[in-house]
């Protein structure tokens, strides 16, 4: 019998993941992983990096719906998370990839377009 396939499992069935992608197989087994690496430019090793502070979607949730953080707090509250190099060189995920994030898991509408989410268009205006 096989499991019921959402959206996301779809979206992120790990066909997605590099090839040379050295967490490939810490990333198939997890949910959380596949679906931070299925939105559009979340590399896995920004995605590990944000797994390794909030190991569940539910954990980072937790401080994305915290009322006593204002919208820049939380649309810039991955951007110090360190990724680890391959040569010692520790980059960190930056404003675009933490922005972005936030902007995707909170969106209202399910239908925009991630660049249009991206751009702010879900906080101010939905399509009709």
């Amino acid at each position: 019998c096989r499991k019921k396939l959402t959206r996301l499992s779809v979206n992120a069935n790990g066909s997605i993941i590099p090839k040379d992608c050295t967490d490939k197989h810490l990333i198939k087994k997890n949910l959380w992983l596949k679906a931070l690496i299925a939105i559009p430019k979340v590399q896995p090793r920004f995605a590990m990096a944000i797994w390794k502070k909030y190991p569940t979607m539910k954990s980072l949730l937790r401080v994305y719906m915290d009322p006593t953080k204002s919208v820049y707090e939380k649309e810039f509250l991955l951007k110090d998370l360190i990724m680890e190099g391959l040569f010692g060189d520790d980059r960190r995920v930056g404003e675009v990839c933490s922005k972005r994030i936030y902007r995707i898991l909170m969106a209202q509408c399910g239908s925009i377009k991630t660049e249009d989410v991206e751009n702010g268009a879900d906080f101010f205006s939905h399509p009709s």
